[in-house]
């Protein structure tokens, strides 16, 4: 009876905290953790449309799945948009980072807002300004090209453009937070380590190095993650610029998850793609975890 008491009177103290992450707590089992469970037993029909007259069918749609061109067309263009945008934002906002941390404070709060309003704007607005970039008769850049006596390109026309022209919409909106985040990772390390290695004769590659990156390292491991599952939700660019071609060489999984459920009033399958890609980004996650966790910088 005393240890039941004993309780009871410890949760009414701990029930103040439990009230304030309540909020939290329900809205991602609402909004998060029930669309997962309920797309996962999903994959398992055949449905469309009308989902109340869905027919099992078990792992049949993993097993088309597995013999779908255009999946795994689509599984390699998300992997390769992984390889290419998430090093490149790291390496790119890492740099700026580090020019612009010796600045003053006004300076570096004009290059925060100036980097970051990109990605306030979002991909959609930015993929209607690169679409007058990329247009192949009065866009910008085939005007700049044939500045130099450069022909025109049909930058979202021809296979390898289009995934390119991708690529370059992404990275515009993307390297702004991880540029805020690397600024306050620069911000805390201690200016007497600093001046300690500067007394010592190191440059400032050197500081760079071998003392601001490895103090960066959980910042760099949290852009990292981050960003690798932002790049494997990409769409709404692929949408606006290429619609997945030509010949679904710029389509993504998400793109198809698009088009399966909402173009083809697939849910089933859909969901069976949904549940592939999220087993996909917590591999990702967890090898990411892993190797940061055992290996030095």
């Amino acid at each position: 009876m005393n240890k039941f008491r004993t309780l009871a009177r410890e949760f009414r103290k701990a029930l103040p905290g439990y009230l304030f992450i309540a909020p939290g707590y329900l809205a991602f089992i609402a909004f998060m953790l029930v669309p997962i469970l309920f797309a996962i037993s999903l994959s398992f029909y055949k449905a469309s449309f009308d989902i109340s007259a869905r027919q099992f069918v078990g792992f049949a749609q993993y097993i088309q799945l597995s013999k779908d061109p255009i999946f795994k067309t689509a599984l390699i263009n998300t992997i390769e948009y992984a390889l290419v945008i998430v090093p490149a934002t790291i390496f790119i906002s890492l740099v700026i980072a580090l020019l612009i941390e010796p600045l003053g404070a006004k300076s570096q709060a004009f290059f925060r807002g100036a980097f970051y309003i990109p990605g306030v704007a979002g991909g959609v607005v930015l993929s209607v300004v690169y679409l007058w970039i990329f247009n192949p008769t009065y866009g910008l850049l085939n005007y700049l090209l044939g500045l130099v006596n450069i022909k025109p390109i049909l930058w979202l026309a021809t296979p390898p453009h289009s995934f390119q022209a991708v690529c370059a919409v992404v990275l515009t909106f993307t390297i702004g937070q991880p540029i805020i985040l690397f600024l306050a990772g620069l911000a805390g390390i201690s200016q007497d380590i600093l001046d300690a290695a500067t007394v010592d004769g190191a440059s400032s590659w050197q500081k760079a190095l071998h003392i601001r990156l490895p103090l960066l390292r959980p910042v760099l491991l949290f852009v990292l993650a981050t960003q690798t599952i932002q790049v494997f939700q990409l769409w709404e660019v692929i949408y606006m610029i290429t619609g997945g071609g030509p010949y679904n060489t710029s389509t993504s999984l998400v793109y198809l998850i698009f088009q399966t459920a909402f173009v083809g009033s697939n849910y089933g399958k859909a969901s069976a793609i949904g549940v592939v890609l999220m087993v996909i980004i917590l591999i990702f996650t967890a090898v990411q975890l892993r190797f940061w966790k055992d290996t030095d910088i």
